[in-house]
C-alpha cells in the first residue's frame, strides 16, 4: 500500500515550500519508501486527515494517520526495514543538537527575509490567514517583521557554523546523509521552493553540501517546482 503524505502547496499546487513536509519526504525518502503526495493549501482544513490538528504534514499509512513530522519519522523508522534514519544513540544527540540550532539560528535568520515572499506566493483565499497567524505568533506586521537591516548576514553567520563540519565530512552524517542533514536542509528547502533569489552569500563547503543534498534520491529536491 502505497504511504499518504498530506503536503503544503502554495497557489500553484506544485509548489511545496513546508520545511516540516520536507523533513518527513526526506526521512520517507531515505527510507526507501513509496509514497504519494497530497496537496493542500494553509485554508482547507476540512480536507486535511486531521482537520482538529489542523497542521501539516501528515502520514496516512493504512488505518494509521500519524501528525507531526517528528513523530511521523519515528514511525517509519519503528515499522520499516532499511537504513535506519538515526543509527545510534550519538546520532540521535547530534540531530537534537541540530534541530536546536536550526530553531534559534537558521529560522530567525531566513525568517524575515521570507514571511513577505510566501505571502506573494500563497493562494489569494489563504493570504489573510498567512498573514493574521504569522502577524500573531511574531507580535508585529509581516512588513515590520520584514525590515531588519544585516538581515543576510545574520544568515550568512549562521550558515558559518555548518562550514567546519562540512569541509571535513560530505555531509552532517559523516560519509552519508542521515536525519542531521534532514533536519538542517529543510528550512534551505523552505526558501528555494518560494524564491530563486540569492540574498546572502554561501561558504563554499555547505555551498557544496546543499548541491550534494539536491542531489540525492534521484535529484527529488532538485526537481522540486519553485514560486521564483
Amino acid at each position: 500500500m502505497t504511504l499518504q503524505l498530506f503536503d503544503l502547496a502554495l497557489a500553484d499546487i506544485d509548489v511545496r515550500p513546508s520545511p516540516f513536509c520536507w523533513l518527513a519526504k526526506f526521512a520517507l525518502l531515505h527510507k526507501g519508501l513509496d509514497f504519494e503526495t497530497v496537496p493542500l493549501r494553509f485554508k482547507e482544513k476540512e480536507n486535511y486527515p486531521d482537520p482538529d490538528y489542523g497542521l501539516l504534514p501528515v502520514l496516512k499509512d493504512g488505518d494509521e494517520i500519524i501528525c507531526d513530522s517528528g513523530n511521523i519519522i519515528a514511525h517509519i523508522e519503528e515499522k520499516y526495514p532499511g537504513d535506519k534514519i538515526v543509527a545510534t544513540a550519538g546520532e540521535q544527540a547530534a540531530a537534537d543538537f541540530y534541530a536546536a540550532w536550526v530553531a534559534n539560528n537558521l529560522y530567525p535568520a531566513l525568517g524575515p527575509m521570507m514571511y513577505l515572499r510566501v505571502l506573494a506566493a500563497a493562494h489569494e483565499d489563504d493570504q489573510n490567514y498567512y498573514r493574521e497567524t504569522r502577524e500573531k505568533r511574531l507580535g508585529v506586521k509581516l512588513e515590520a517583521a520584514s525590515i531588519v537591516a544585516g538581515q543576510n548576514k545574520k544568515v550568512e553567520k549562521a550558515l558559518q557554523t555548518l562550514a567546519a563540519p562540512l569541509a571535513r565530512h560530505k555531509f552532517l552524517g559523516g560519509e552519508a546523509p542521515n536525519l542531521c542533514d534532514y533536519i538542517v536542509f529543510s528550512p534551505i528547502m523552505w526558501q528555494r521552493a518560494v524564491t530563486s533569489e540569492v540574498f546572502y552569500e554561501t561558504p563554499q563547503a555547505v555551498d557544496a553540501w546543499r548541491e550534494r543534498m539536491l542531489d540525492l534520491f534521484d535529484g527529488y529536491a532538485r526537481k522540486a517546482k519553485s514560486a521564483g
